[in-house]
């Protein structure tokens, strides 16, 4: 067991547990953590159960500094949890125009838990980074609160960008009601903003379930060494030590 989160997976702790064994640890995919049970089988760990969670980070010689670019003299931040720094030149430019917006139709109740949105288009998207705001949303360009950030995807000077707005009032929150909606800038803002709703409505429709809770993709982990014709069909995330392969329900990875 492992009680800091963990970027990546040591092959020394696979090594370390028995077939059939556990290991279970707090792992950050795209910066979200979830604490995950691990079942050994072979050279492959099979997720059996995932929590939200969060932990402290690896200090020390483990630590993993999280590349980042500040926009806008510091009113947003672009964080790139798993990967290198993309270009983001002429993306100021584009940030100061117009803005595109397109409601998902989507929406949710004020005790829903968002959680699996969040990987589900941290995990299928290309292009997908973390956009954080640091200035009030009534006077920043984005509508991201203060020191909040939002699901996010970029491509060639252009961003779009996933929040909640509030559609419904009440006086309880059973009343109160909030709908996903992207907002995007750039040249590619309308087709980036139309990739991410669609990606909002396939979760609804695949993940989301009717009694408000939600389907939990099946992950291996397998190590960095395998060939792609080796891996599942899904999505891949890569890692230095291991190659994280998700398998959400009703999705058919683009090859």
């Amino acid at each position: 067991m492992i009680t800091y989160n963990s970027w990546d997976i040591s092959p020394a702790w696979r090594e370390q547990v028995a077939e059939g064994g556990r290991l279970v640890l707090p792992l950050e995919i795209h910066g979200y953590t979830r604490a995950i049970a691990f079942e050994r089988r072979g050279e492959v760990l099979h997720a059996r159960k995932f929590t939200h969670c969060g932990f402290l980070r690896a200090q020390g010689e483990h630590a993993r500094p999280i590349p980042a670019v500040d926009l806008l003299g510091g009113e947003l931040k672009l964080r790139f949890e798993d990967g290198t720094p993309a270009s983001t030149k002429g993306l100021e430019e584009a940030l100061r125009g117009p803005r595109h917006q397109v409601a998902t139709g989507v929406t949710m109740g004020a005790a829903f838990y968002f959680g699996s949105l969040q990987l589900y288009a941290a995990t299928t998207l290309p292009g997908f980074v973390r956009l954080s705001a640091h200035r009030d949303k009534g006077t920043g360009v984005t509508q991201i609160a203060k020191d909040g950030d939002a699901p996010a995807i970029l491509r060639d000077a252009s961003l779009a960008y996933l929040i909640h707005v509030q559609t419904r009032h009440g006086d309880s929150p059973a009343e109160k009601e909030w709908e996903w909606v992207v907002h995007a800038f750039g040249q590619h803002g309308p087709q980036l903003a139309e990739q991410l709703a669609a990606t909002v409505r396939a979760w609804d429709r695949d993940v989301r379930t009717n009694d408000g809770k939600q389907n939990d993709p099946v992950l291996t982990v397998h190590p960095a060494s395998t060939p792609d014709r080796q891996l599942p069909a899904g999505d891949v995330l890569d890692k230095p030590h291991s190659r994280l392969v998700f398998q959400w329900p009703g999705r058919v990875p683009s090859p």
